[in-house]
Order: C-alpha cells, then sequence, then structure tokens
C-alpha cells in the first residue's frame, strides 16, 4: 500500500475496488463499504432504489438469512447499519479489530450477494412507504424536501427525495432492482477502515471478499442541475410554520468551501451564530433556528431555517434576510471570525475521537478526491478572511436572489414572497 498522506494507505485491486486504512492504535475497528451510486444516479420511474436496495440487502442474501446477518453481528458486539445519500451508499459496521475478517465477510456478502427474494420486496415496500409517510408527518423534513424538489430543474435527479416518492416504490419489482443494482460493480467500490489494524492486513482481507469481482457496468454520467429560483408554500393546519430560506451554493471541490463554512458558522451554525442569537434568544421567536451548507460533486445549497409561530413567519424572514444583508453589506469583526474558526477546529478535532468518524471521513475524501490531512484543512480554516466572506455573501445572495419553500397555514403564509427582496450589494 502507498501511503496518501501521513498515516494514511491506499492500494486499489486489479478489478478496481479502492481501499483506504489509518491505523490507529488501541481503539475500535470502523469498516465501511461504499459505492459511487446514490439517488441522483436514478432513473425517473426508479425514484428511491438506491435506498430500497440498502434496505433490502439486510433482507437476506444467498449465504445469510436477515436473522444470521444480525446474529452474527451481534456475537461480535458489533454494530452495523447503512445510508444513502444523494451520490452514494454507505454500508458500515463497528467491531473490535480481532474480527476484521469476520465483519469485512458479512459486509461483502451484503453487497455482492443479495437474495432480492420477491416475498421480501413486497414487505420492503411496505416498510418504506411507512418511512415516507413518517417524513410527510415530520414537518422539518417535509419542508427540506419541498425546497429541495424546487430550488432545482423538477427533472433532475437531485430535486427529488433520496426516499423516492409512494408512486415509484409501489411500482419496484426485482427487475427495477436489478436495473439499479448492476452499478454495484469494483469500480465504484471503496472500502474504509480506521482502527487498530495493520494496512496489509485490511488490504489482504479485501482481496479475498471482494478480489474476484469482474467490472461491470458503470453509472451513466451526471450532469449538473440546473437552479430554479421560487417561492412556495404547502398549506397545513398546523401551530409552526416550518420556513427554508436559501440559494444555490458551491460544489465540493471549489475552495471557497472553507470560506462558505465559516460564514455559515457566523450566520446560522451554532448558538453563537447570528441567527440563533437574535430570532431564538433575544427576540424568542423559535425553538429552532439555523443556516447550513449542502456541498455536492458539482453543486450545493445553502439555506436558513427556521421554525415559528405562524404569525411571527414574516418577522423571522425578514430578520434572516437583515443578517445576510449585513453579511453582504460589512465585513464581519475580527471577534467573529475568531470564534467561528475555533468552533470549526474544534468540530474537526473532535470529530476524530472516533473510528467511526475517522472512517467516514476516508470514504468522502475518496468519493470527491479532497484527501487532506487534518493539519490543511485547519490551515485552510485559519486563512479565511473577511473580505472573503463579504466576497462570497455578494456571490451567492446578490445575484438572484433567496428562494423560500414554507409549510404552514397558507393564509399566514402568503405576505412572506413581499418580504423575498434580493440583498443590496452596495
Amino acid at each position: 500500500m502507498r501511503e496518501l498522506y501521513p498515516n494514511c494507505y491506499t492500494a486499489q485491486l486489479e478489478n478496481g475496488v479502492t481501499v483506504i486504512v489509518e491505523p490507529i492504535e488501541d481503539r475500535p475497528l470502523a469498516l465501511g463499504v461504499w459505492v459511487r451510486v446514490g439517488s441522483r444516479d436514478e432513473p425517473a420511474h426508479l425514484a428511491g432504489m438506491a435506498h430500497f436496495i440498502e434496505h433490502m440487502v439486510f433482507k437476506g442474501t444467498t449465504n445469510r438469512t436477515a436473522f444470521q446477518i444480525s446474529e452474527e453481528v451481534d456475537a461480535m458486539g458489533g454494530y452495523i447499519n447503512a445510508m444513502t445519500h444523494k451520490e452514494y451508499t454507505l454500508f458500515h459496521i463497528d467491531v473490535l479489530p480481532a474480527h476484521l475478517e469476520a465483519a469485512l465477510d458479512i459486509l461483502a456478502d451484503l453487497v455482492k450477494n443479495p437474495r432480492f427474494a420477491e416475498e421480501d420486496i413486497r414487505k420492503e415496500q411496505g416498510v418504506v412507504l411507512e418511512e415516507i409517510r413518517m417524513t410527510e408527518d415530520n414537518p422539518q423534513e417535509k419542508v427540506f424536501d419541498l425546497f429541495v424538489e424546487r430550488i432545482w430543474d423538477h427533472q433532475h435527479a437531485m430535486a427529488r427525495p433520496i426516499l423516492g416518492k409512494a408512486e415509484t416504490v409501489r411500482c419496484f419489482d426485482r427487475a427495477g432492482i436489478f436495473e439499479f443494482y448492476k452499478y454495484y460493480q469494483p469500480e465504484h467500490l471503496i472500502v474504509t477502515a480506521a482502527g487498530a489494524v495493520k494496512p496489509e492486513r485490511v488490504l489482504d482481507a479485501v482481496k479475498r471478499v471482494f478480489g474476484d469481482l469482474e467490472p461491470g457496468m458503470r453509472a451513466p454520467s451526471r450532469q449538473p442541475p440546473q437552479p430554479n429560483r421560487h417561492f412556495y408554500i404547502e398549506d397545513r393546519d398546523s401551530q409552526q410554520a416550518n420556513l427554508v430560506l436559501g440559494v444555490p451554493s458551491l460544489g465540493r471541490h471549489d475552495e471557497r468551501r472553507f470560506t462558505l463554512e465559516v460564514m455559515n458558522t457566523i450566520l446560522g451554525g451554532g448558538m453563537s451564530s447570528r441567527l440563533f442569537k437574535k430570532i431564538r434568544e433575544e427576540l424568542g421567536l423559535a425553538y429552532a433556528v439555523f443556516s447550513s451548507a449542502s456541498l455536492f460533486e458539482d453543486s450545493g445549497i445553502f439555506i436558513v431555517y427556521v421554525g415559528t409561530e405562524p404569525k411571527n413567519a414574516r418577522q423571522t424572514v425578514e430578520i434572516s434576510l437583515a443578517e445576510i444583508e449585513r453579511l453582504v453589506r460589512e465585513p464581519v469583526s475580527e471577534g467573529e471570525l475568531r470564534l467561528a474558526k475555533e468552533k470549526l477546529k474544534g468540530n474537526i478535532l473532535l470529530g476524530l475521537e472516533t473510528s467511526h468518524s475517522r472512517m467516514v471521513r476516508l470514504g468522502i475524501g475518496e468519493l470527491y478526491n479532497i484527501h487532506a490531512p487534518v493539519e490543511e484543512l485547519i490551515t485552510k480554516i485559519e486563512r479565511v478572511t473577511a473580505d472573503e466572506i463579504q466576497e462570497i455573501a455578494r456571490d451567492l445572495f446578490g445575484r438572484d436572489g433567496l428562494s423560500l419553500s414554507a409549510l404552514g397555514p397558507a393564509d399566514e403564509l402568503r405576505s412572506l414572497e413581499n418580504a423575498l427582496i434580493t440583498p443590496k450589494t452596495a
């Protein structure tokens, strides 16, 4: 294996499977098998299929029943789970280092040998439909979906919920599963490991379980989504209005992402942020208020979320816009800049405390080709200036204006459209 950066090693099998290992003394082992396909790679008629396959592999393989999978993991004292993202799928397990080979064998079995039995498909359709209903009944999750569905061109897969829609999930069958599962091939696989293991031992284990895979169908090339400005209200008889205000943002490869993270921290990224202090602490208008940046391969979204009483919705939007305008018009103070940088640095360093977080970091780095030692990340955060924050605020917010999605009593929220003015850049 070659050294990717200090104490991080990588290799690639002949069939294309990538292996990345970070040995950490006296730590438990976290293993991940990443597949470079997610919900954005689905055709419209298979919307939700990446997530559905993530569920289905746990229903049993050609070698293990669902009960045997859970029993073997429990016997190791381990924890196994999976997640679906718009751009990847991750299967992961945390165990003691002594169980490396057995744990990796289970993960490989899930990825390589799922049964996809007809009776299991029918059962899991019901499970996923319940998950969709649960999201529909969660106003905070629902309003995020409403925003994403409208900030991008509605025909683009990035605009669709990861769970899919009830009408597509109900139509899933074995043929449809294999139409997407064909992308589970070696060039799309990444194995990451962090913990008290030797890199060569991990590589040998990966060769044993994945070395026999033959190259298969590559996923279609991705096209960036086209942004749409929108104002949308979904009427719901509720005691709270849930609001998402935002704009298209940066992609993962944009070096300004470090400036964006600092700006986000200052605006709404914690209890010391401007929005939290003003809307929650000073005025008591909301329990939940925050901003966040979601970065993808070729695009991104920056949002402000507020949950508030409908009669206060316009006031919270106007305050949010005023704070955004302030970022556009005025350089942030040295004190705010220092506080934001220290918070981000602390988050990074605290994130290194677990093997699992390090394993995830390795996978994200490989997916987006942004590997970097922690020291380099901290240096880039330290270099962010007040002028750069003002420049990125002007670029994001002063160009095409902001979009808003709202969930709540429509009659009380219609006036929000008048509040959506483009922040002045002069």
